[in-house]
């Protein structure tokens, strides 16, 4: 992700002085920069959701004080997220098998879209799995169990 991230700024770098010092702009340009966008933005939401830093709204922590009570509510949140998750990989599947039926190119680079656009599928798949992982561990938690998962996560940003 750092590195399409890099890529991406020094491309719009480029397209800048090209056009704005220059005059004269990179045919394409735009493409590429959308091509990368994508990848990295819906890889990122995957990271997001396997990390579990995805941006959450938890007023309820101010009323609630028990772990319990607490893991039970964020089980409920994991199946709405889940069902939410898995709604979108329904959604998107059978847009990814039409762009694979259809072979579209991109207009100014002539690049097959399927490139672009399977990248929601499958950042859409791995957000599901990863929030799946989380639910286990939620419900673990309601029930008074250790977690699972999300130690490895810990483990992982730790070096162990």
């Amino acid at each position: 992700m750092v590195g399409g991230g890099t890529v991406v700024g020094i491309l719009i770098f480029v397209e800048v002085f090209l056009r704005y010092v220059l005059g004269s702009p990179l045919f394409g340009i735009e493409e590429l920069i959308l091509f990368i966008g994508m990848w990295l933005y819906f890889m990122g939401a995957a990271y997001g959701a396997y990390e579990r830093s995805h941006i959450k709204a938890e007023l309820i922590n101010i009323w609630c004080k028990g772990e319990r009570s607490l893991a039970v509510l964020r089980t409920t949140a994991s199946i709405f997220t889940v069902v939410l998750a898995v709604i979108l990989v329904t959604w998107t599947y059978p847009y990814f098998l039409w762009e694979l039926k259809k072979g579209g190119t991109s207009q100014a680079l002539l690049l097959p879209k399927i490139i672009c656009q399977s990248a929601v599928f499958f950042g859409s798949i791995l957000m599901a799995f990863y929030f799946i992982l989380e639910l286990i561990d939620n419900f673990l938690l309601s029930i008074g169990k250790k977690e699972i998962f999300f130690p490895l996560v810990e483990k992982k940003e730790q070096g162990i």
